[in-house]
């Protein structure tokens, strides 16, 4: 059975939480990655930065709308709002990443790995064993493994 484990990459990109979103975009630019780990001064994972962050980081900024009625004003967009301000203003990767990460263990299958990459609409697994990173399974990997079966 193809697992994650025999698919990974066992040494994937990584930086710390305060590594500099501008460190970020260069790596990203000079290694063609699409993504990097962020781990804490224990190397626990905790986030992850992807070309899609920095991308929305530079996108225009959807200002809220309001609208009246009676004497009640009804904002709409407020929440998005803010998480793109935040954005905005990120100047290191703790600023920046995405928290809610989906992770998978060394043994998961193939076809699990599909399944959550299809579902949760995400491009790269962590694959942790206990508080340790052991590798990442991206796109590219599943595909792979799915050709040579």
């Amino acid at each position: 059975m193809i697992t994650a484990k025999s698919i990974m990459n066992t040494n994937p990109k990584s930086c710390t939480l305060d590594t500099p979103i501008q460190t970020i975009m260069t790596q990203f630019a000079d290694t063609n990655t699409d993504y990097i780990l962020v781990l804490d001064g224990e190397q626990r994972l905790q986030g992850i930065v992807t070309e899609s962050d920095l991308i929305d980081q530079q996108a225009n900024l959807h200002i809220p709308t309001a609208i009246a009625v009676l004497d009640m004003v009804i904002p709409f967009g407020e929440e998005k709002f803010e998480q793109e301000m935040k954005r905005l203003e990120a100047l290191t990767a703790v600023e920046l990443m995405s928290t809610d990460l989906k992770t998978v263990s060394p043994d998961t299958s193939l076809n699990d790995l599909a399944t959550l990459m299809s579902d949760a609409n995400v491009h790269h697994l962590p694959v942790i064993n206990g508080d340790s990173v052991e590798g990442l399974v991206s796109k590219h990997d599943v595909i792979k493994a799915l050709a040579s079966r």
